[in-house]
């Protein structure tokens, strides 16, 4: 199979999987709206940024940095991931419950700060989501390091809406009473990280002979450091706004913006697809095949920016129906459901070239850009915001996903970052 065949196969087979995640995600959501208040919906959708989030910046770059060493060596070369994996797991560990020891602090004035109606207990028992939250996400980034990208769709998106539909169905009388249904969230991330271990089980049992030179505790955490800024700005970029909406405004006005932003990531999903199965080509082919990079670079941002204008217009026409879904209210938020959209592409636009910053160690020119965006994305949330509601935040969005976007390209020109690799046909 030509490397143009394999590249479109593996992609094709990635959106799949991450449709189906899509889907059960939906569902999920969809039901949740219909069964919960506007406000309590607003709540559950607060709660799953907070852990996520905090999930994210526990994880310390680990996910991205198992990426970037394991996709890099060749096939024959695996027994290096699995260990290189199973050092990553102390790492999580023990940064997980450095996090949650610090969301059992603060969890109390977070409850009263961000939230409309949410217990302390309930608060402070959903930050064991966040070590099972970790275990599924780095799990799936095991899998995109393979190469397995509809693998890790799946582990990464399906699994935990899975959980949370099977325990809502378990618990079903029960779902609405005593602020069920934000601990069955908790629980569904319990569940959803011991599934994940059991998936990839068979890959950590495989008898192979140790290999010497494994970077362990400290290496990981000095190694992956440098890289937390590529998870941890993005997730900021997309979801800062949320948490900005719901300090700013109310919890309705936090499950409507917070439902269109969710709507929007659909065009992120198929984005996550394609960068699971474009950056660890890319990794391989700049250490193995030095000569082929530059083909395949622009053949692949050829594929990510067509590809996702067609996901955009698509879902740019489907707007109000979608919101729709999930109740006439939500229509409300089809104008800011179109700004995100927007949004959401023009990022999309600088994936392949943020890769090359990585691959080339110049991962520090990166981050600055990133940390740019995050502050004009904050400074431009509280005024717009107050100004114009849940459109505001979706317009800051905007502003901010452009500067990124145009910022990584004019580097990526101006540092000459593709001159080294040969074209080869």
């Amino acid at each position: 199979m030509s490397a143009d065949k394999g590249l479109l196969l593996h992609s094709l087979l990635s959106m799949i999987a991450r449709f189906i995640g899509v889907g059960l995600n939906f569902a999920l959501h969809i039901l949740l709206a219909r069964m919960l208040t506007l406000g309590n919906y607003g709540d559950v959708k607060m709660l799953l940024t907070l852990v996520t989030g905090t999930a994210l910046m526990s994880r310390i770059g680990i996910e991205q940095l198992i990426v970037k060493e394991i996709a890099s060596v060749e096939e024959h070369q695996q027994t290096f991931g699995t260990q290189f994996l199973k050092n990553s797991y102390h790492v999580i560990f023990f940064t997980s419950f450095v996090f949650i020891s610090l969301w059992l602090l603060f969890s109390p004035w977070i409850a009263d700060s961000l939230f409309g109606n949410i217990t302390h207990q309930n608060m402070m028992l959903a930050g064991i989501g966040i070590l099972f939250f970790n275990l599924v996400t780095i799990n799936a980034f095991y899998f995109k390091s393979l190469r397995m990208a509809s693998s890790s769709a799946l582990v990464q998106n399906a699994i935990p809406a899975i959980s949370f539909l099977l325990l809502i169905g378990i618990f079903w009388s029960s779902f609405q009473q005593n602020q069920n249904y934000l601990n069955l969230y908790t629980a569904s991330n319990v569940l959803a990280g011991i599934l994940s271990v059991m998936v990839i089980l068979p890959w950590l049992n495989r008898k192979r002979a140790q290999q010497p030179n494994i970077p362990r505790f400290a290496q990981i955490i000095k190694r992956s450091l440098p890289l937390a800024p590529v998870s941890l700005f993005p997730f900021f970029m997309l979801y800062s706004d949320t948490v900005m909406v719901g300090a700013l405004l109310n919890s309705e006005q936090v499950g409507l913006y917070s439902t269109a932003a969710q709507i929007s990531f659909i065009s992120l999903f198929f984005l996550g697809a394609l960068d699971a199965t474009i950056y660890p080509r890319l990794l391989n082919i700049s250490k193995n095949h030095p000569d082929k990079l530059q083909s395949f670079f622009w053949k692949a941002t050829a594929l990510v920016i067509l590809g996702l204008l067609l996901v955009t217009l698509v879902m740019a026409v489907l707007a109000k129906p979608a919101l729709g879904l999930f109740g006439e209210t939500f229509k409300q938020a089809t104008f800011a459901l179109l700004i995100l959209l927007a949004a959401q592409w023009l990022r999309a636009t600088s994936l392949t070239f943020s890769f090359m910053f990585i691959i080339e160690n110049q991962v520090k020119r990166l981050n600055i850009v990133m940390v740019m965006s995050l502050i004009i994305n904050l400074f431009a949330n509280y005024y717009l915001i107050n100004r114009y509601g849940m459109e505001g935040a979706a317009t800051a969005t905007l502003i901010a996903n452009g500067f990124l976007a145009g910022s990584v390209v004019i580097l990526f020109f101006h540092h000459k970052l593709l001159v080294k690799y040969k074209h080869h046909d």
